[in-house]
């Protein structure tokens, strides 16, 4: 185990996130295509509308953190019009100089497809600027990823494992040192800059359905981040962290545990309602395309493959049936309404679940800048405080 995470928590920390999408794509545009990701061609993008919106979505990270979230989530994704963001790392980096106080939480690197030894030293650099405020995130990344970057899917856990301890090598160890792996060689390895944290910046590890995810962190110590599975779906995954963490020698608590969902606040839940169905912009195309795109040979085990099929979804989830918009409101898939009514319902995502890290998820399609600022204020004044009061349950 690399690491286990020793500070209690009793209380859930809430972070902002954006997939920063490019939200001139239409329904229209992206139907044409037979996937939503190598197959959508890169010239509907216009790098005048980009910069736009990426300042707007700086502009929100930079509010979150005067208004009183605990941290920032971002994250990055290649090929992908929903997700204008190729390197966390760089977006980090601009989070780090225009905030002060959050946590910035990168889940984060797609390190099997990385030179791992970069990615050491551009993460303690991060940690450096921001005076200790990164949480580094590891991710597998999907099977486009690997495509994207010319390396073969099937190769992503062993990458991954061998990309993760070489890069806690170069925070722990000192340098100059040797690396004779199967994927990455270094004759001298000697990052000269390291993290301001120590040992090194807490790993999270984030999963949509896969046991075999939330083993692989639990094993080594790492909060696992649920991304958006229904609750029992995430009960159930919960339990195999918990089980696998007692196997490893230690009791899990909610400090390795996380729960991302959609969720957006707005002055009336009439008005929340009706800006939250831009939740299922594109919905139906985002993870669209041929089988070699999504679930190539080799790439995930038939259990995760299940799992994942057994899941309803409103078009944005891989697999499942389709939902309509106002069961996922009645699950609390996407939580939208006023302050009240938001607070109610993520007060019952935490209870259910007891995660030590809330994550919210609260812009998409033509949800506009005005909408998530407004969201973002009325979050920090009236909702993050009273999700402050909530107790967590420990684990049994």
């Amino acid at each position: 185990m690399s690491q286990q995470l020793a500070r209690p928590v009793d209380q859930a920390e809430v972070y902002w996130f954006t997939q920063q999408p490019y939200t001139h794509v239409t329904e229209e545009d992206v139907a044409r295509y037979e996937s939503g990701r190598l197959d959508f061609p890169n010239s509907y993008f216009d790098p005048e509308k980009a910069h736009a919106l990426y300042n707007q979505y700086h502009e929100q990270y930079a509010f979150a953190d005067e208004v009183g979230f605990d941290g920032i989530m971002t994250n990055e994704h290649h090929a992908a019009y929903w997700n204008m963001k190729p390197s966390v790392n760089l977006d980090a980096a601009v989070i780090s100089k225009i905030t002060k106080r959050v946590k910035i939480a990168m889940l984060g690197n797609v390190i099997g497809v990385n030179d791992p030894v970069r990615m050491a030293e551009e993460i303690a650099m991060l940690d450096c600027y921001s005076g200790g405020r990164i949480v580094s995130g590891f991710v597998r990344g999907g099977a486009v990823e690997y495509l994207h970057a010319g390396v073969d899917p099937s190769e992503s856990w062993e990458r991954l494992n061998e990309a993760h301890d070489l890069i806690l090598k170069c925070w722990t160890s000192p340098g100059p040192f040797r690396f004779e792996g199967k994927y990455y060689q270094y004759r001298a390895v000697n990052p000269w800059v390291l993290p301001m944290q120590k040992p090194h910046p807490d790993v999270w590890f984030p999963g949509g359905g896969s046991a075999e995810s939330v083993m692989w962190a639990a094993r080594r110590g790492h909060p696992y981040m649920n991304l958006g599975a229904l609750t029992d779906v995430t009960q159930r995954l919960k339990q195999i962290y918990i089980d696998t963490a007692t196997e490893a020698g230690y009791k899990a608590g909610p400090g390795h545990f996380g729960y991302l969902l959609r969720a957006l606040v707005a002055d009336t839940d009439e008005r929340a309602i009706e800006l939250g169905r831009q939740f299922l912009w594109t919905g139906r195309h985002k993870y669209r395309g041929p089988r070699e795109h999504i679930d190539p040979p080799g790439y995930q085990s038939q259990a995760a493959r299940q799992l994942k099929q057994s899941r309803p979804g409103s078009g944005d989830v891989e697999g499942g049936a389709l939902v309509s918009y106002d069961e996922l409101r009645a699950i609390n898939y996407f939580v939208v309404g006023s302050p009240d009514t938001v607070t109610r319902k993520l007060t019952e995502t935490l209870d259910l679940l007891s995660p030590g890290y809330l994550l919210l998820c609260g812009s998409d399609g033509q949800i506009s800048h005005a909408d998530a600022m407004r969201s973002i204020e009325l979050l920090g004044a009236e909702v993050i405080p009273a999700l402050h009061e909530v107790k967590l349950q420990p684990y049994e």
